[in-house]
């Protein structure tokens, strides 16, 4: 067996112990307040017009869920602007943001049965990647 000088063992280790702290979990936030939910949508069908009404439709069911204070889905707004910037992001076919009373009303949001089941059967075969933003008041 081969032996390594102790200065690249050190290195060694010590790159695995900040390998594992970036991968760490973040710590628990406490929140009193509403959370947001923002989630972006790009469908596998870009820009068609049936594609959006389907997942629009189906994603409605979702606004009775237990917890959603609100609830509001859409296409992208198509904004003309005098300057176009990088930072505005319109590449996507639908947004959702919903607001709920706590983050544990979210959590039960996101494992409730119907929320699965839309998700499974309605939405995902739509959807060729989304992106989810939550964050608190």
């Amino acid at each position: 067996m081969k032996t390594l000088p102790l200065k690249r063992l050190v290195i060694l280790l010590v790159a695995l112990g900040l390998g594992n702290a970036a991968h760490a979990e973040r710590p628990s936030t406490t929140i009193d307040g509403k959370v947001h939910h923002l989630v972006v949508i790009w469908l596998k069908q870009h820009g068609d017009p049936e594609a959006r009404r389907k997942y629009i439709e189906g994603s409605k069911r979702l606004s009775k869920l237990p917890g959603v204070l609100s609830y509001n889905i859409g296409p992208v707004a198509g904004i003309k602007r005098e300057h176009p910037s990088p930072s505005v992001d319109d590449s996507f076919d639908i947004a959702i943001s919903a607001t709920f009373e706590s983050k544990e009303a979210l959590e039960n949001y996101s494992k409730h049965p119907e929320h699965h089941k839309v998700i499974q059967e309605v939405l995902k075969p739509l959807v060729d990647r989304y992106k989810v933003y939550d964050f608190a008041d």
